[in-house]
């Protein structure tokens, strides 16, 4: 019973095919913003002129990955206030993460390592399509290492094969 529903909340996930109207897999479409590359080599776009939420999490900004105008990564960003609400709502909407590559407090640290912040990190990974949680938050909550970022990535699981391409056709013969 558990991988039956497990795997109809990875169904949702892969009807949604990316956040509210972002579809991974379409095309660039003019007028969402300029393209910038983006330290790995591909089209990003940032969109913060926007209204949207989570259900009531309000959403601060959405990062658009086009490889040769395909649009093949979305991250979300959100206030770090509403990291319990997320995964709740991650967790509701998906079932229970796939993958967990946390690094926190309830996980056991090589004490020779030392660290000043915590991750929490949970994949649903459906067949085209993996979400990504991210949390990112200090040790303790003063002091310098006090920053703390919340956001979603939702990504093709052939992201990396689709950027090696896109690197190889930018430097491509043609090109000489």
């Amino acid at each position: 019973m558990v991988l039956t529903v497990q795997a109809q909340n990875l169904k949702n996930l892969e009807d949604n095919n990316g956040f509210k109207k972002y579809k991974l897999g379409s095309k660039f479409v003019l007028g969402l913003g300029v393209k910038h590359k983006d330290e790995e080599g591909a089209d990003k776009i940032v969109i913060d002129y926007l209204n949207e939420t989570i259900g009531d999490i309000p959403v601060k900004t959405i990062e658009l990955y086009y490889l040769r105008d395909t649009l093949s990564k979305i991250i979300v960003r959100i206030s770090p206030e509403y990291y319990v609400k997320l995964i709740d709502a991650c967790k509701n909407s998906f079932g229970e993460p796939t993958k967990d590559f946390s690094s926190n407090e309830k996980v056991k640290f090589d004490s020779t390592v030392s660290v000043n912040s915590f991750k929490d990190n949970y994949i649903w990974k459906a067949n085209r399509l993996r979400l990504e949680y991210f949390y990112f938050y200090p040790k303790i909550s003063n002091g310098g290492y006090g920053s703390k970022s919340l956001y979603l990535s939702y990504i093709l699981n052939d992201y990396g094969q689709r950027l090696q391409r896109a690197k190889r056709a930018a430097n491509a013969s043609k090109n000489f």
